[in-house]
């Protein structure tokens, strides 16, 4: 069944990473074709035999900081990978007010807001890739992002190519001036280049 599965999708069966072993086979096979299969990444993305000596998975958190002072969108552009594909495991998002306040001693320090709280209500994100397709829709902070403790995970990771640049806009339609970092988990094969 497995070789039905990967022939529907257009993968052939080859070494699956064990890192990605958990998912199941269509899945974790899906996941190693994606970063090992990968020209930009991979030297020896043809030689799927090599894929064991050619790199490692690297987990990494890459964030992005947003100053957010009105009501206007900012808006960032960014490839998290590098020019790589990448699979994103998680996204989780804070937010500190930039107006420092007062605590008990005296001393001043801006106020992080925990996650979820009706402040990310007043937040919306939306993320779409630089061919125009929506990765995802201008939402709420709270719908799609979630905290350290409790980040957002999908049921399989995302995957995305490395050669899509993505636009990212933050809106604060609060009254509250705020910087939201936005944090993802993803995943890409560390060659060493």
């Amino acid at each position: 069944m497995a070789n039905d599965i990967s022939r529907a999708v257009g993968y052939q069966q080859t070494w699956i990473n064990p890192l990605f072993a958990t998912y199941g086979s269509p899945l974790a096979q899906m996941m190693t074709t994606w970063l090992y299969g990968d020209r930009q990444s991979n030297p020896y993305a043809d030689q799927p035999d090599q894929w064991p000596r050619a790199g490692r998975v690297a987990f990494i958190d890459r964030s992005l900081s947003f100053t957010c002072t009105s009501a206007t969108p900012v808006i960032t552009s960014a490839n998290l990978g590098g020019g790589k594909n990448i699979l994103v495991f998680s996204r989780t998002a804070s937010i500190a007010t930039t107006t420092p306040f007062a605590g008990p001693t005296g001393a001043t320090a801006a106020a992080f807001v925990p996650i979820p709280s009706d402040l990310g209500n007043y937040i919306t994100v939306q993320i779409k890739r630089q061919d125009g397709f929506i990765d995802q829709e201008t939402a709420a902070l709270n719908n799609n992002y979630g905290n350290g403790t409790r980040p957002f995970i999908r049921p399989a990771p995302e995957m995305w190519l490395g050669n899509q640049a993505r636009e990212f806009t933050v809106t604060n339609s609060s009254n509250i001036s705020l910087t939201v970092t936005l944090t993802f988990q993803i995943a890409l094969l560390d060659t060493g280049r």
